[in-house]
């Protein structure tokens, strides 16, 4: 059987099984090459039009806003001498600390936040001293 004749037997079906056993197979490798994923990106890409990226946007600046209000009332709140519990005060540590890595992350400014988180942190340090939360 020479290669013309190997050729000729093959059809447009088993050349479609082939590619697709050939993407899986290089989809499943340890190399960092996948196809599937490029291809399925590609049609989401063109089914959604750039929406997807437009509401990722929106959320992401929501994310940023909410984070920012809570901590500069937070701040304004210690400011005018409101009580606040440990709960309270658990919670927006952990609100700076992630809104200071998502700003680092992103390279978002964050001005007059970075001040306030800088004064809740020392007065959380000064409360915690006199055992007061």
């Amino acid at each position: 059987m020479n290669l013309y004749e190997i050729m000729s037997k093959f059809n447009a079906g088993y050349v479609t099984a082939a590619v697709i056993v050939l993407l899986s197979i290089i989809q499943i490798a340890p190399v960092r090459l996948n196809p599937w994923d490029c291809i399925l990106g590609w049609i989401g890409s063109k089914l959604n039009g750039g929406k997807l990226e437009e509401l990722q946007k929106q959320v992401r600046d929501m994310w940023i806003s909410s984070h920012r209000q809570s901590i500069l009332t937070f701040a304004r709140e210690c400011r005018a001498n409101v009580g606040h519990d440990s709960e309270e005060w658990a919670n927006v540590l952990n609100q700076c600390e992630d809104y200071e890595l998502y700003c680092g992350k992103n390279q978002v400014a964050n001005g007059v936040v970075k001040s306030n988180i800088a004064y809740i942190r020392a007065l959380y340090q000064e409360l915690s001293r006199d055992h007061r939360i």
